[in-house]
C-alpha cells in the first residue's frame, strides 16, 4: 500500500554510491528498519564508505505527517500498480527537520537516491562495462555541487523542465489551486536545495499546499505537481536550472534542445 519501485535495492545503492562523488560534507539517507543492516554492510564494509559521510536513519513511513489524510485519499490498487510512493515524496520536505544540526551547514539539498541513472545520462558518461555502470555516471563531480551552491545563494535552487509545445511533459494541479495558472515549467522533485533556513521555510510552504490538496481532493498528487504550483505562485523565490527534454530525440535535433544531463556539465 506504500507503492515504490520494484527491484530498487541495487538501483538505489549503486546510484547513491555514485552521488557521493559530488563530495558533500554529509549525507543522511532515510530507510526502513528491515533494510538498514544490509545497507550498512554494503556501504561501510563492502565499499568502504565513511559512516561520518553517509549516515542511515530509520523512519517508519506510516508515521508520515498527515498519514491518515493521505490514506483517506489513496487509491490502494492504483498505488500497488505504480512505482511511486507518496509518503516518500512528501517527506522530502519534512525529513530535514529530523536533522538537528542542519543549520551547521551552508546548504542543504534533497537528492533522490536514484538520480544517477543511465536513463537520464548518455552512455558515453557511464563508467565501466559491468551492470552497475548504468548507475555510475561520471558527471557527478565536486564542481557540480560547488556550482549549485553558487547559484542558490539565498534562493531555492530547483530543476525545471520546459513543459510547452513539443516539450510538454505533464499536467499539474487543477488551476483553482493557483494564484494565476502557469504550467510552462514542470518542476523536478529529484533535486532541490537552499540554505537550511530557507529549506525550513520551504517545508512550511509545501505543508500548506499539501494540506490544501489533501483537504479538498480525494486524489493524491505527486510532489512535483505541488511544487509546480508553489513555483508559479512565487517565482521570485527560486533559481531554476532549466532544460527542454530528458534525452536526445533524433526528430528534435534541429531545435538543439537543452537536455537534462547538460545541467551537470
Amino acid at each position: 500500500d506504500l507503492g515504490g519501485r520494484p527491484g530498487r535495492s541495487h538501483h538505489y545503492k549503486w546510484s547513491l554510491l555514485n552521488i557521493l562523488n559530488l563530495d558533500p560534507s554529509k549525507v543522511v539517507c532515510f530507510t526502513s528498519a528491515e533494510e538498514i543492516d544490509e545497507l550498512k554492510a554494503w556501504f561501510y564494509d563492502e565499499h568502504r564508505v565513511d559512516p561520518d559521510l553517509l549516515e542511515f536513519r530509520v523512519f517508519d513511513l506510516r508515521k508520515t505527517r498527515h498519514y491518515a489524510k493521505i490514506q483517506a485519499n489513496k487509491d490502494i490498487d492504483h498505488v500497488k500498480n505504480g512505482d511511486r510512493c507518496h509518503e516518500i515524496q512528501y517527506n522530502k520536505f519534512f525529513w530535514a527537520k529530523l536533522i538537528k544540526d542542519r543549520h551547521d551547514y551552508d546548504r542543504i539539498y534533497w537528492i533522490d537516491a536514484g538520480l544517477s541513472h543511465g536513463g537520464l545520462f548518455p552512455v558515453e558518461y557511464q563508467l565501466g562495462d559491468k551492470w552497475e555502470s548504468h548507475f555510475s555516471i561520471i558527471m557527478f563531480r565536486r564542481k557540480v555541487l560547488q556550482r549549485w551552491n553558487e547559484l542558490s545563494k539565498d534562493k531555492v535552487l530547483i530543476m525545471a523542465k520546459n513543459n510547452t509545445s513539443r516539450y510538454y511533459w505533464s499536467q499539474t494541479l487543477p488551476d483553482h489551486y493557483y494564484k494565476e495558472y502557469n504550467n510552462d515549467k514542470h518542476i523536478i522533485g529529484g533535486m532541490f536545495g537552499c540554505t537550511p533556513k530557507e529549506y525550513d521555510k520551504l517545508a512550511v510552504t509545501f505543508n500548506k499546499y499539501l494540506l490544501k490538496v489533501l483537504n479538498k481532493s480525494d486524489e493524491l498528487y505527486h510532489e512535483e505537481k505541488i511544487m509546480c504550483c508553489m513555483y508559479a505562485d512565487e517565482m521570485g523565490r527560486y533559481t531554476t536550472l532549466e532544460f527542454d527534454d530528458w534525452y536526445e530525440r533524433p526528430e528534435w535535433k534541429q531545435y538543439e534542445p537543452i537536455l537534462f544531463h547538460h545541467l551537470f556539465i
